[in-house]
This record gives structure tokens, sequence and C-alpha cells, in this order.
């Protein structure tokens, strides 16, 4: 697998095109996460949908490493509230208030798909 995949990938993802996102994840991909294990690609495309509703979230590369089938990546993952949210990740925010995520993500990688991955915050 290749850096161009993981970057067309996040391009993918900050261009708020769920059915092009989907074109990424084996149908039976697993996502692990803070919020839990999500498994199947309607999962994460439901989990997609309603971040990006509520939130402009755009997350960028910052190393990208390949090793086989595995790829790491560190992110830097920048959310701004388009609405009023009550509770996300213990958080209320305001309309347009802003925050970031340092994280780590290991994508597994089969037939050109991520088959498993897992996302974890930094720190």
């Amino acid at each position: 697998m290749s850096k161009q995949l993981m970057e067309s990938y996040y391009r993918t993802y900050n261009s708020e095109n769920a059915a092009e996102l989907r074109k990424f994840y084996s149908e039976d991909v697993i996502l692990v996460s803070g919020q839990g294990e999500q498994n199947g690609a309607q999962s994460i495309i439901d989990m997609y949908n309603y971040l990006t509703t509520v939130f402009s979230d755009k997350m960028t590369p910052q190393n990208i490493q390949v090793d086989g089938n595995t790829v790491v990546v560190d992110i830097l993952d920048q959310f701004e509230a388009k609405t009023d949210i009550e509770d996300f990740m213990g958080m209320s925010l305001a309309k347009g208030d802003k925050f970031e995520l340092k994280l780590t993500g290991t994508y597994e990688i089969e037939g050109g798909r991520f088959k498993r991955v897992t996302i974890e915050q930094q720190g």
C-alpha cells in the first residue's frame, strides 16, 4: 500500500463525500476508537454522516508509515461546530467552537481496502 492511497483517503474524508469515502472500506471493516467498536462500512459511514452534520471535521496526516499491508498515520484532526452540541466527548460546544485532537490511526489493508482501523488519541 502506498502513501498516495492514504493521502487520497484523507482528501476524500475532508470532502464530506460519504459515497466516495465508503469505497475505501471493505464491507466487513472493523473500526476501533475511543467510542468503541463499529462493525461494517455502513456503520462507519453513518457515524461519518453524523460528524459532518454537526462539525466541519478536517483530518490532516502528519506522518505516514507504510509497512506491508499496515499503515500507521499520525493525524491532526480539527473540528469546528456547525451547531450547538450539548455533549461530544464530554464537551459542550457552541456553534463556531473549535478544538483539535492528535490521533494515531492504524490501517490494516486487504484487497486495496481497509479491513481494520484503530484510532487512538495521542497523549
